[in-house]
């Protein structure tokens, strides 16, 4: 059995949905139990999740977060971020009987099966994960306090080690990070996630998380050049594709060349119909 995690608010719901299609059509025989947790899902969204993947065979568990419980945890000025973004650390405790499990962002999709992912052996880490493209940049260190040797994961996907972030109460660790270095982080939950497991995470094939950012000019990268044969070789091949900038694959700014397979499985959600629509700020790319 397969046990996903999202996080997200209501608006996300049909974007969620697209993700959990994408995972559907590649499962085979692989049984998948989705867990959702969010502070604000409607009745009638939790409804239609709910039936729609319960026909196709899967259990959907969901899970409401007191918004109240972040407090301590701010994020920013981002138009597309809120504070769902933290509920991945409420996961040791919403699923004590796992050792494991396997958290994915709501603007991801899935290309393939995830059983390998699945069985990676973390049991001698904390999570495991992808480098993010920032890998290389000093700046994330001295602002993190960590050495760069030891890496920066990229938290769209993360196969976490659940006992692991249950006996280190991870939650109370975040929340004193939040509350402590707030200026350093820049980058949220993934900062304080680095900053916590930093030397204790093992670093997975890029193909299991590949950022958009990978997909563009090379002005876009802070990471060693060394990366570059096995981020060719995941782009040639991905297993989950990331819409990690701004503009999503539902926004007419989008030029991710894999925007189409998020068309694709939306088609099979029960939000099958959507308009694409402008960003509500300048594309990154265009400020770049």
């Amino acid at each position: 059995m397969i046990h996903i995690a999202f996080c997200f608010d209501n608006a996300y719901a049909p974007h969620c949905a697209t993700v959990m299609a994408s995972v559907m059509a590649h499962s085979g025989d692989e049984p998948i139990t989705f867990h959702v947790l969010s502070d604000s899902l409607s009745k009638e969204n939790k409804q239609s999740i709910e039936a729609w993947t319960i026909q196709r065979g899967v259990a959907t568990n969901f899970y409401t977060i007191d918004p109240q419980r972040y407090a301590d945890f701010q994020v920013g000025e981002s138009n597309y971020l809120n504070i769902s973004t933290y509920f991945r650390l409420d996961l040791p405790e919403l699923l004590p009987d796992l050792d494991k499990v396997l958290y994915l962002d709501t603007d991801t999709i899935v290309c393939s099966s995830l059983s390998e992912l699945w069985a990676t052996d973390i049991s001698e880490y904390a999570l495991a994960g992808v480098r993010d493209r920032i890998n290389d940049y000093v700046r994330v260190y001295n602002r993190l306090g960590y050495p760069m040797s030891d890496g920066y994961v990229n938290a769209g996907m993360l196969l976490i080690n659940l006992r692991r972030w249950r006996e280190d109460k991870v939650f109370e660790q975040a929340r004193s990070i939040a509350k402590d270095k707030s200026a350093q982080l820049l980058n949220h939950d993934q900062d304080i996630i680095n900053i916590l497991y930093h030397g204790k995470i093992l670093f997975l094939d890029f193909r299991w998380n590949l950022l958009e950012w990978f997909l563009y000019e090379e002005r876009c990268l802070y990471i060693s050049k060394k990366f570059y044969p096995q981020i060719e070789q995941a782009i040639a091949r991905p297993a989950i594709i990331h819409y990690c900038v701004p503009s999503k694959p539902w926004n007419k700014e989008c030029i991710n060349p894999f925007a189409r397979l998020y068309a694709d499985y939306r088609a099979q959600t029960p939000w099958p119909q959507y308009e694409v629509t402008h960003r509500s700020a300048p594309p990154l790319l265009n400020r770049l």
